[in-house]
Protein backbone atom coordinates (compact mmCIF):
# COMPACT_ATOMS: atom_id res chain seq x y z
CA UNK A 1 0.00 0.00 0.00
CA UNK A 2 2.77 2.60 0.85
CA UNK A 3 4.32 2.21 -2.44
CA UNK A 4 1.02 2.88 -4.42
CA UNK A 5 0.83 6.18 -1.85
CA UNK A 6 4.89 6.60 -3.45
CA UNK A 7 3.28 6.97 -6.71
CA UNK A 8 0.47 8.95 -7.14
CA UNK A 9 2.49 11.08 -5.04
CA UNK A 10 5.37 11.03 -7.33
CA UNK A 11 3.04 11.35 -10.31
CA UNK A 12 1.67 14.42 -8.80
CA UNK A 13 4.97 15.94 -8.04
CA UNK A 14 5.86 15.42 -11.77
CA UNK A 15 3.09 16.73 -12.82
CA UNK A 16 2.02 13.80 -15.01
CA UNK A 17 -1.80 13.69 -13.23
CA UNK A 18 -2.40 17.64 -14.50
CA UNK A 19 -5.24 18.44 -15.72
CA UNK A 20 -7.82 16.43 -13.69
CA UNK A 21 -10.42 17.43 -11.43
CA UNK A 22 -8.93 16.88 -7.79
CA UNK A 23 -6.36 15.87 -6.53
CA UNK A 24 -5.16 12.07 -5.67
CA UNK A 25 -6.25 11.22 -2.45
CA UNK A 26 -4.61 8.31 -0.85
CA UNK A 27 -6.89 5.65 0.44
CA UNK A 28 -7.37 4.73 4.07
CA UNK A 29 -4.68 2.06 5.60
CA UNK A 30 -5.56 -0.94 4.54
CA UNK A 31 -7.99 -0.28 2.02
CA UNK A 32 -7.87 -1.70 -1.70
CA UNK A 33 -9.07 1.27 -3.51
CA UNK A 34 -6.92 3.09 -5.77
CA UNK A 35 -6.59 6.79 -5.61
CA UNK A 36 -8.79 9.01 -6.77
CA UNK A 37 -6.56 10.95 -9.43
CA UNK A 38 -5.51 7.18 -10.82
CA UNK A 39 -8.95 6.70 -11.44
CA UNK A 40 -10.36 10.11 -12.80
CA UNK A 41 -6.80 9.85 -15.28
CA UNK A 42 -7.57 5.97 -16.52
CA UNK A 43 -11.05 6.65 -17.16
CA UNK A 44 -10.47 9.34 -19.45
CA UNK A 45 -7.33 7.73 -21.27
CA UNK A 46 -9.66 4.87 -21.59
CA UNK A 47 -12.31 6.43 -23.75
CA UNK A 48 -9.65 8.03 -26.33
CA UNK A 49 -10.29 5.59 -30.16
CA UNK A 50 -13.49 4.62 -28.86
CA UNK A 51 -17.18 5.78 -29.90
CA UNK A 52 -18.04 9.52 -29.27
CA UNK A 53 -21.33 11.49 -30.30
CA UNK A 54 -21.85 14.09 -32.87
CA UNK A 55 -22.19 16.44 -29.65
CA UNK A 56 -18.92 15.74 -28.17
CA UNK A 57 -17.20 16.33 -31.30
CA UNK A 58 -18.20 19.55 -31.97
CA UNK A 59 -18.07 20.63 -28.47
CA UNK A 60 -14.56 19.18 -28.83
CA UNK A 61 -13.73 21.49 -31.80
CA UNK A 62 -15.32 24.71 -30.29
CA UNK A 63 -13.27 24.29 -27.45
CA UNK A 64 -10.31 24.86 -29.84
CA UNK A 65 -12.04 27.78 -31.51
CA UNK A 66 -12.39 29.60 -28.04
CA UNK A 67 -9.11 29.06 -27.01
CA UNK A 68 -7.66 30.13 -30.27
CA UNK A 69 -5.41 27.80 -30.89
CA UNK A 70 -2.85 28.37 -33.15
CA UNK A 71 -2.05 26.55 -36.55
CA UNK A 72 1.41 24.99 -36.12
CA UNK A 73 2.47 21.38 -38.10
CA UNK A 74 5.33 21.31 -35.33
CA UNK A 75 3.36 22.40 -31.63
CA UNK A 76 0.77 20.29 -30.00
CA UNK A 77 -1.96 21.60 -27.92
CA UNK A 78 -4.07 19.58 -25.21
CA UNK A 79 -7.74 18.49 -25.61
CA UNK A 80 -10.51 20.02 -23.64
CA UNK A 81 -9.90 17.64 -20.79
CA UNK A 82 -5.73 17.39 -20.52
CA UNK A 83 -6.05 14.19 -21.46
CA UNK A 84 -4.23 14.25 -24.58
CA UNK A 85 -2.32 16.47 -26.90
CA UNK A 86 -2.25 16.70 -30.40
CA UNK A 87 -0.62 18.27 -33.65
CA UNK A 88 -2.69 21.62 -34.34
CA UNK A 89 -2.64 21.26 -38.04
CA UNK A 90 -5.83 20.89 -39.94
CA UNK A 91 -5.51 16.81 -39.63
CA UNK A 92 -4.48 17.00 -35.89
CA UNK A 93 -7.37 18.79 -34.94
CA UNK A 94 -9.76 16.27 -36.41
CA UNK A 95 -8.01 13.84 -34.93
CA UNK A 96 -8.88 15.74 -31.31
CA UNK A 97 -11.96 16.56 -32.04
CA UNK A 98 -12.64 12.72 -32.96
CA UNK A 99 -10.94 11.61 -29.94
CA UNK A 100 -8.54 9.87 -31.89
CA UNK A 101 -5.25 8.03 -29.86
CA UNK A 102 -3.04 10.35 -32.11
CA UNK A 103 -2.76 12.89 -34.99
CA UNK A 104 -3.39 11.65 -37.85
CA UNK A 105 -2.56 13.29 -40.92
CA UNK A 106 -4.58 13.67 -44.08
CA UNK A 107 -3.39 11.12 -45.84
CA UNK A 108 -4.54 8.44 -42.91
CA UNK A 109 -7.59 10.27 -41.84
CA UNK A 110 -9.58 8.08 -44.16
CA UNK A 111 -8.50 4.70 -42.89
CA UNK A 112 -10.84 5.70 -39.56
CA UNK A 113 -13.88 6.78 -41.77
CA UNK A 114 -16.33 6.52 -44.28
CA UNK A 115 -17.30 8.28 -47.82
CA UNK A 116 -20.51 9.73 -47.39
CA UNK A 117 -22.83 11.55 -49.73
CA UNK A 118 -23.08 15.34 -49.56
CA UNK A 119 -26.80 15.32 -48.49
CA UNK A 120 -25.74 13.00 -45.81
CA UNK A 121 -23.75 15.48 -43.79
CA UNK A 122 -23.98 15.58 -39.99
CA UNK A 123 -22.20 17.28 -37.37
CA UNK A 124 -18.78 16.35 -36.64
CA UNK A 125 -18.15 14.78 -40.08
CA UNK A 126 -14.71 15.73 -42.21
CA UNK A 127 -14.85 17.48 -45.08
CA UNK A 128 -11.42 16.10 -46.63
CA UNK A 129 -8.98 16.68 -49.78
CA UNK A 130 -5.76 15.63 -50.65
CA UNK A 131 -2.97 17.98 -48.22
CA UNK A 132 -6.39 19.51 -46.23
CA UNK A 133 -9.57 18.53 -44.05
CA UNK A 134 -12.31 20.96 -42.48
CA UNK A 135 -14.72 19.56 -39.84
CA UNK A 136 -18.60 20.21 -40.52
CA UNK A 137 -20.77 21.54 -37.84
CA UNK A 138 -23.51 22.42 -39.57
CA UNK A 139 -25.98 23.77 -42.41
CA UNK A 140 -25.75 27.01 -42.85
CA UNK A 141 -28.64 26.92 -44.98
CA UNK A 142 -32.27 25.52 -45.30
CA UNK A 143 -31.06 24.64 -49.17
CA UNK A 144 -28.34 22.84 -47.87
CA UNK A 145 -25.96 24.66 -50.02
CA UNK A 146 -23.18 25.79 -47.77
CA UNK A 147 -21.74 24.66 -44.36
CA UNK A 148 -20.41 26.20 -41.17
CA UNK A 149 -17.09 24.61 -40.92
CA UNK A 150 -14.47 24.77 -38.08
CA UNK A 151 -10.73 23.67 -39.27
CA UNK A 152 -7.30 24.47 -38.39
CA UNK A 153 -6.90 27.14 -41.27
CA UNK A 154 -2.98 27.74 -41.97
CA UNK A 155 -0.56 29.91 -39.91
CA UNK A 156 -2.48 33.28 -41.28
CA UNK A 157 -6.08 32.35 -40.64
CA UNK A 158 -5.14 29.80 -37.47
CA UNK A 159 -8.75 28.44 -36.24
CA UNK A 160 -11.51 29.12 -38.28
CA UNK A 161 -15.03 28.80 -37.98
CA UNK A 162 -16.46 29.99 -41.17
CA UNK A 163 -19.56 29.77 -44.01
CA UNK A 164 -18.59 27.84 -46.71
CA UNK A 165 -20.92 26.42 -50.05
CA UNK A 166 -20.59 22.98 -51.11
CA UNK A 167 -20.01 24.62 -54.93
CA UNK A 168 -17.16 25.75 -53.34
CA UNK A 169 -15.66 23.01 -51.27
CA UNK A 170 -16.37 20.26 -54.44
CA UNK A 171 -14.45 22.34 -57.02
CA UNK A 172 -11.37 22.22 -54.43
CA UNK A 173 -11.37 18.68 -54.42
CA UNK A 174 -12.83 17.79 -51.20
CA UNK A 175 -15.33 15.24 -50.47
CA UNK A 176 -17.59 14.73 -47.26
CA UNK A 177 -16.44 11.31 -44.84
CA UNK A 178 -18.20 10.10 -41.74
CA UNK A 179 -15.88 9.03 -38.42
CA UNK A 180 -16.25 5.21 -38.10
CA UNK A 181 -16.88 5.00 -34.21
CA UNK A 182 -19.37 8.40 -34.12
CA UNK A 183 -22.55 7.77 -32.73
CA UNK A 184 -25.95 9.81 -33.47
Amino acid sequence: MRIRHAVAATALSLGLLSGITGIAQASPEGSEQEPVGIQQVDAAAASYGGSISRTEVISRAKNWWDRKVPYSQTAYAWDVNHGKQYRTDCSGFVSMAWKLTTSRNTSTLDEVATKIAWANLKPGDMILRNGHVKLFEKWANTAHTSVWIYEEGSTATDMDHETTTIATLKSGGYAPWKYNKITG
